[in-house]
């Protein structure tokens, strides 16, 4: 008997979400004594469990659980490559392990099969290719495979923090930090789409946040060729005869809360899926949650995503307007009205870096930013349009200069705390970026914190001169 295809999706989405003493009885209930459609769910959210790579944080005061040495890789011979330390996970088709490679004396995350059986040994020998083939700082590295007689493959040991457990702890990041992170993650996915590969479940406990500023994206076993093209290109240039295909998981992948609506109802996924995703985690990062609680069957989670989503300046105001423009598209319900690419993003990206980051500024033609003779402690950037900058004089206001994009108004204010010595007002539509003392020691300190001092310490000086000759 045939499954209905539709209702296995409706089950498979909901039990995702659930904790694992929940799942039996939900399957109980939904499976009705179908033993068919109970093997083909089993099936499913088997390969979907937990594949993440890397060593997860533990609980506090808790020690890691050594495994015994016979369950490990027969550690009493020499002659064996890898010798277990610690599990580090257990997923529905296999296990990882830290371990200790005595060839190159040296810790490595291995992951082996729990049943050694011919389909999923194919499987796991593509994932690591997968991995090799994308070959980025942003993905970990595969270092062998097969190694001691086992369907098994070696990679980096990763010792960080999940971007979910940030969240978790910290709320909201800095604008700077979600900006790194979107940046990082942005590159990652960049060189995998070039590559021809899908993610398809990008999401705060899959990005790892390594010391240093690497941020590492984590479990492609759900992953999709989307072109062939290149690999296979790749691969002749290498000298391989043949294209030899290549399988892929045929089940709904992905985790419901970040995943778009052609995901949810098996729609062609593209490019453009990944971007949803992580327009989703930026969401999450900025604001400390996430923009709507797609749940349930998959009638629930469409109708939710067909919601309208509330900007994230709703909930936090210090969000550049450029930042939230891009947020809000990369969560375009229409796939065509996202960015074109991870590319696209990263241009979006680059645009925040000219200055540090800070509120922003709307203007209508004529309107004022600032007066001559107004006492100010901030400057501005020029992000689109332009201003006017006049004085008074005996004949009325007289315009000296205009300043147009990338240019700085009222900068020695900020250091000198003066009087304005001009009328700033705008020519046509104009967006400028707010810039403090504060902003501007808070970016200082993250670039180069020796630099900082210095230039605080000279700025505090001449505000010190600037006062005493008003004095005088």
């Amino acid at each position: 008997m045939s499954l209905d295809r539709a209702r296995v999706k409706e089950i498979f989405t909901a039990a995702v979400e659930l904790a694992r003493g929940e799942l039996d009885p939900y399957l109980d209930e939904a499976c009705a004594g179908d033993d068919e459609l109970r093997r083909e769910l089993e099936s499913l959210l088997a390969h979907h469990d937990e594949r993440d790579l890397v060593r997860p944080p533990l609980p506090e005061h808790s020690a890691p659980t050594l495994v015994p040495e016979e369950r490990g890789l027969a550690s009493a011979h020499e002659h064996v490559r890898y010798r277990e330390l610690v599990e580090l996970g257990v997923g529905g088709c296999g296990r990882v392990t830290s371990t200790w490679d005595r060839q190159l004396r040296r810790r490595v995350a291995r992951k082996q099969l729990l049943i050694d059986a011919p389909g999923q040994r194919a499987m796991l020998l593509q994932e690591a290719r997968l991995l090799a083939w994308l070959d980025h700082p942003g993905v970990v590295p595969v270092y062998d495979t097969e190694a001691d007689g086992e369907a098994s493959y070696t990679m980096r040991l990763l010792d960080g923090e999940t971007l979910r457990s940030r969240i978790d702890s910290e709320g909201q990041l800095s604008i700077p930090e979600s900006v790194r992170v979107l940046t990082r993650v942005s590159e990652t996915m960049a060189n995998a789409h070039a590559k021809g590969v899908l993610h398809l479940d990008l999401k705060p406990a899959n990005l790892m946040l390594l010391p240093f500023g690497q941020v590492c994206v984590l479990d492609w076993g759900v992953a999709k060729f989307h072109d062939l093209d290149a690999y296979h290109a790749y691969l002749r240039t290498s000298g391989e005869t043949a294209s030899p295909a290549v399988a892929a998981y045929d089940g709904i992948a992905g985790t419901p809360s970040y995943m778009p609506v052609e995901q949810v109802v098996g729609d062609a996924l593209s490019p453009a899926t990944d971007i949803y995703a992580v327009g989703i985690v930026l969401y999450e990062m900025l604001v400390g949650r996430l923009p709507h609680a797609a749940s349930g069957g998959a009638r629930s989670i469409i109708h939710t995503l067909s919601e309208a989503i509330a900007p994230p300046t709703r909930f936090r105001a210090d969000i550049p307007e450029r930042l939230e423009a891009l947020c809000l598209r990369m969560l375009a319900s229409n796939p065509a009205d996202r960015p074109a690419s991870f590319t696209e993003v990263l241009a979006e990206v680059d645009g925040l870096h000219g200055v540090p980051v800070g509120a922003e500024r709307v203007l209508q033609p004529g309107e004022v930013l600032f007066r001559e003779g107004e006492v100010g402690v901030e400057a501005f950037q020029i992000l689109e349009g332009a201003v006017s900058v006049t004085v008074e004089g005996p004949s009325g206001p007289t315009e000296i200069a205009r300043r147009g994009v990338g240019e700085l108004i009222g900068e020695l204010s900020v250091v000198l705390e003066k009087p304005r010595s001009a009328t700033v007002s705008a020519i046509g539509h104009t967006r400028v970026a707010r810039i403090t003392g504060d902003v501007i020691a808070g970016a200082l300190k993250n670039a180069n914190p020796l630099l900082a001092r210095m230039l605080l310490s000279l700025s505090a000086r001449l505000r010190q001169t600037a006062v005493r000759a008003r004095r005088e």
